[in-house]
C-alpha cells in the first residue's frame, strides 16, 4: 500500500526548531502541533514506518495490527481528542465498535457490553438484581472520579483545589469493587478492561480506570485501514505543514551543552538517505523524546549530564506488563463465529492473577470492523495475553515462545474446535519483539504502571533536568493509553511554544504566540 507521506529522501537540514525522537502517537501529535504553530520540525523514527505500537505489518496478504487495536473517543468529533484530530486535518475514517467488549466467565457464561451506557446499566441490573443499589453507588462514584480525574490529571488542576478527589485518588480498582460489591462474578465483570492497563486491578488506579470506562460510551473505534492508516494520516498532516520525517534513523545521542539540549546525533540505518548521509549531528532549539524514558535518560542524555536524584526515582518505577500477541490469518471461518467468540476469557475468579493463569487470553477479530485487512472473505484473529513475567530471567526466547504458543493454542482449540485447520498465516510477538521494535523497557505495553502512586506527581513530568528536553508518551504524565498520550503531546507542545523566544532561533513563530494555539 502506498504511503500518503513521502519522508526525507535527502539528508536532514543542519538545524531545526525542534527534533522529535520517536513517531508513536505522542511523537506524531507533538510534531503536528509544533509544525502547525510554524516551527521547523524534524521527526525521527528508527523503524522504516511510523506509528510505534500504532502500526501494522503484512504477512501472506493479511494486514495485522502490531499492537493497539481500539481507540476510545477518536472517532467522536464532540470529544477533545476527536476535535483535535479534525483541527490537525486528520481524515482517518473510524468504525464504531458495538459491543465495546465481551467477557467469557469461568462458569461458561458470556456478557457483551453494549455501546450505550443506559442499556449497559439496565442489563447489569437485570443480571445482578441483588446488587442494584451497589451498582448505582458504584457508577455514581465512577462518574465523579471521571470528572475529577479529567480536572487533575488532564487539565492540571492542583489536587488541593479538588478536595473530593481525595475520596478516590488512592483507590485501586480492586479496592472500589470490594467496597461496593459482594458477587464475585459481578466484580470480575466490572474489572472491565483492566487487562489493557497492563497490571492487576489491585495495582490499577480507580480514577484512571473510571476515565477509560466511561470513555467507551462516548465511542470506541477501530480505524478504517487499520492502525497504520491512522499513523500514516498523522504523518501526512505533518509533512503537509512542512515537517520533515526521517525513518530508519536512530537517535544515538542528545547533544547536551551547559545543561541544555542543543541537538541530536543521528545514525541512518537504511533507505534512500544512507548513500548520501550516514548520520551526524542536527542542531535543535528543543528536543522531544517519545522514546523509552530510561533509554532517553541513561543512553541518549547520559548519566554524566543528570543529577542522581532525577534518575533513581525513575528506575524504581514499575512497568506495565508486556502483551503477547499471536496473529492468525484464517480461511473458511465465518465472521459470525468470530463475532461470538471474541472477547476476554477468564479461567478463574481471582482477578489479581490477570497476568498469570486467571485470564487465558483476549480474542479480537479486526476484520469484523475492517474486512479489507484480509483477502476477500477471509478473517484475522489476534490472540492477546498480558504476561506477568520476569523479563530479565528469560534466557531462551525461542523456548519461551513455544511454551506460550502451546498454552494459547490448547485453549483456543477449546473455544474454536478445529481452528488449527483454518490457519493460513501465523506469527507471534513476545515481550522481546516489542522491545526490539520500540525499545520499550522489557516490552512494556503502556509505559509505567497506572497505579495510584505512579500517577500525578508520582509519574515523571514531561520536563526534564535538561533545559529544552521534553518527554512525551506513556512514560510521562498523565499516563498510558491513547487519550493520555495525546494529552501529554498537547502539554509538551504548549510548553515549547510558551517558552519559545521571538527571533531567529524560532523562525515562523509569531511573537507572543498564544498557548491555546497548540491545542
Amino acid at each position: 500500500m502506498k504511503r500518503p507521506f513521502r519522508g526525507l529522501r535527502r539528508p536532514p537540514d543542519p538545524s531545526y526548531d525542534a527534533v522529535v525522537i520517536g513517531s508513536g502517537v505522542g511523537g506524531l501529535i507533538t510534531a503536528n502541533l509544533l509544525a502547525k504553530a510554524g516551527l521547523k520540525v524534524l521527526l525521527l523514527e528508527q523503524h522504516y514506518m511510523v506509528g510505534g505500537y500504532c502500526s501494522t505489518f503484512r504477512r501472506g496478504g493479511y494486514t495485522f495490527d502490531a499492537a493497539t487495536h481500539f481507540y476510545p473517543l477518536l472517532g467522536n468529533p464532540e470529544t477533545l481528542t476527536g476535535r483535535l484530530l479534525a483541527e490537525l486535518g486528520c481524515t482517518t475514517g473510524w468504525v464504531k465498535m458495538d459491543p465495546v467488549d465481551t467477557f467469557h466467565f469461568p462458569d461458561g457464561s458470556r456478557f457483551a457490553v453494549p455501546a450505550d451506557l443506559d442499556v449497559y446499566l439496565a442489563r447489569l441490573k437485570a443480571d445482578f438484581p441483588h446488587e442494584v443499589r451497589a451498582l448505582d453507588q458504584f457508577f455514581t462514584a465512577v462518574r465523579e472520579a471521571y470528572l475529577l480525574g479529567l480536572l487533575h490529571y488532564f487539565r492540571g488542576k492542583p489536587a488541593e483545589q479538588i478536595p473530593r478527589l481525595g475520596l478516590y485518588r488512592d483507590l485501586t480498582v480492586k479496592d472500589a469493587l470490594d467496597r461496593w460489591f459482594h458477587d464475585p462474578k459481578l466484580k470480575l465483570l466490572l474489572t472491565a478492561d483492566c487487562p489493557h492497563w497492563g497490571s492487576p486491578p489491585g495495582r490499577t488506579s480507580f480514577v484512571f480506570d473510571s476515565m477509560l470506562r466511561l470513555s467507551y460510551f462516548l465511542g470506541n473505534y477501530y480505524p478504517q485501514g487499520g492502525s497504520q492508516a491512522f499513523a500514516d494520516d498523522l504523518a501526512r498532516c505533518f509533512e503537509e505543514r512542512g515537517g520533515h520525517i526521517l525513518t530508519s534513523a536512530l537517535a544515538r545521542r542528545i547533544v547536551v551543552e551547559e545543561g541544555e539540549a542543543r541537538g541530536v546525533e543521528i545514525e541512518v540505518l537504511r533507505g534512500p538517505v544512507l548513500p548520501q548521509w550516514g548520520g551526524g549531528v542536527v542542531a535543535s532549539g528543543a528536543v522531544v523524546s517519545n522514546a523509552d524514558l530510561l533509554l532517553t535518560l541513561e543512553r541518549l542524555v547520559g548519566l554524566e549530564h543528570l543529577p542522581p536524584e532525577s534518575v533513581e526515582p525513575v528506575r524504581r518505577l514499575r512497568t506495565t506488563f508486556p502483551c503477547w500477541l499471536t496473529h492468525l490469518g484464517l480461511r473458511g471461518v465465518p465472521a459470525s463465529v468470530l463475532e461470538e467468540a471474541q472477547g476476554y476469557y477468564w479461567h478463574s475468579w481471582d482477578m489479581e492473577r490477570v497476568g498469570r493463569d486467571a485470564l487465558c487470553f483476549k480474542l479480537f477479530a479486526p476484520t469484523l470492523y475492517e474486512p479489507a485487512m484480509a483477502p476477500d472473505g477471509e478473517q484475522i484473529l489476534i490472540v492477546q495475553k498480558v504476561l506477568e513475567m520476569d523479563y530479565d530471567a528469560v534466557e531462551d526466547w525461542p523456548r519461551h515462545k513455544r511454551e506460550v504458543e502451546a498454552f494459547l493454542f490448547s485453549n483456543l482449540e477449546r473455544v474454536l474446535p478445529g481452528i488449527g485447520d483454518h490457519v493460513a498465516v501465523q506469527t507471534s510477538a513476545s515481550a522481546h519483539t516489542s522491545w526490539r521494535f520500540t525499545l520499550n523497557t522489557r516490552g512494556a505495553m503502556l509505559g509505567w504502571e497506572m497505579s495510584p502512586e505512579q500517577l500525578g506527581a508520582g509519574r515523571p513530568a514531561p520536563e526534564t533536568a535538561i533545559a529544552n528536553l521534553h518527554c512525551v508518551g506513556h512514560w510521562t504524565q498523565p499516563g498510558g493509553g491513547i487519550t493520555p498520550v495525546i494529552v501529554s503531546a498537547q502539554r509538551v507542545a504548549q510548553s515549547i511554544l510558551h517558552d519559545a523566544p521571538a527571533g531567529a532561533a524560532w523562525p515562523g513563530v509569531p511573537a507572543g504566540v498564544a498557548v491555546a494555539e497548540a491545542s
